[in-house]
């Protein structure tokens, strides 16, 4: 089962270190990288969430992610001036653009309430596929059409 961690890939290791600062001093299991490893390390943790600049270490992810089994959830953190704060799904990936600067505090609340949600997703999914596995018959009768005049 996925662990409820979260990885900080950016290209500059300082912004990344606060980041991950921020994220710890709210009880976020969270883990940085400023290089390529950073898809190792997302499997590794087994990440949910990953918070990430526009940066080649950010680019780079997102193709690697595009192929994954479990895709986490993608926080981009992006400077570009026409950028908007907007929530984006490719039909793999669910990505969250969020314009900077950012309060740190706030961001590490929104990735805590995220970290929530996909932990009760997981256990549901778990639970679902539990009882699948008990019974191949379905719980519920089929419903059937009754003309009523």
């Amino acid at each position: 089962m996925p662990a409820n961690a979260v990885v900080v890939a950016d290209d500059n290791p300082t912004s990344c270190s606060e980041i991950v600062s921020w994220l710890k001093a709210h009880d976020i299991d969270a883990h940085a990288t400023s290089d390529a490893s950073v898809v190792r390390l997302i499997e590794d943790v087994g990440a949910r969430v990953v918070v990430c600049r526009p940066g080649s270490t950010g680019i780079a992810l997102f193709h690697a992610l595009q192929e994954s089994a479990d895709p986490p959830l993608i926080v981009l953190l992006s400077e570009a001036s026409a950028a908007k704060d907007e929530v984006y799904f490719n039909g793999r990936l669910l990505v969250i653009v969020i314009r900077t600067p950012v309060a740190m505090a706030p961001l590490a609340r929104f990735v805590k309430s995220v970290l929530g949600i996909a932990t009760r997703g997981d256990s549901e999914a778990v639970l679902a596929l539990a009882s699948e596995s008990l019974s191949s018959e379905p719980t519920a009768p089929q419903p059937q059409l009754r003309l009523v005049h």
